[in-house]
């Protein structure tokens, strides 16, 4: 009865971990499921959210342009509202390097650029990693 018992935790603990892990590429390291999405926050200098009217991320090196407000409107409003834009995300991990790749955020508000920062973004081969960059962005009024 004992090992029967034994048995079915061992099966059981490794069952929930699989479902909690997977495997990297190359099978070396296991990655959590969650989706990670980096952000950067917008606020004017009484900590207001800045709403901005558009906005979106290029890729330095290609020129490749990534309009998040159009990949997800409804997900991007609700964001949009507390002054909270989307930079990258996993879905996104492909266009990035472990060592780190160059982005602008490019931000406009009534047609004028009112914020244009550099990120680079890496990778650890499970997630995107904000390796420089602002996470908070203060924009005088």
């Amino acid at each position: 009865m004992k090992k029967t018992a034994a048995v079915l935790f061992i099966i059981g603990f490794f069952m929930i971990t699989s479902c909690i892990m997977k495997r990297h590429k190359n099978g070396d390291r296991p990655c959590t499921e969650e989706y990670r999405m980096l952000t950067i926050s917008i606020k004017d200098n009484f900590s207001k959210p800045v709403i901005l009217d558009d906005y979106f991320v290029k890729k330095t090196s290609t020129g490749e342009i990534i309009d998040f407000a159009k990949e997800d409107p409804y997900f991007d409003s609700i964001n949009r509202m507390q002054g909270i834009y989307l930079i990258c995300t996993d879905g996104k991990m492909s266009m990035t390097s472990r060592q780190g790749t160059e982005f602008v955020f490019h931000g406009f508000l009534d047609s004028a650029e009112i914020v244009k920062e550099p990120y680079i973004i890496g990778n650890d081969e499970c997630h995107v990693i904000m390796l420089y960059g602002k996470p908070e962005i203060i924009i005088p009024e």
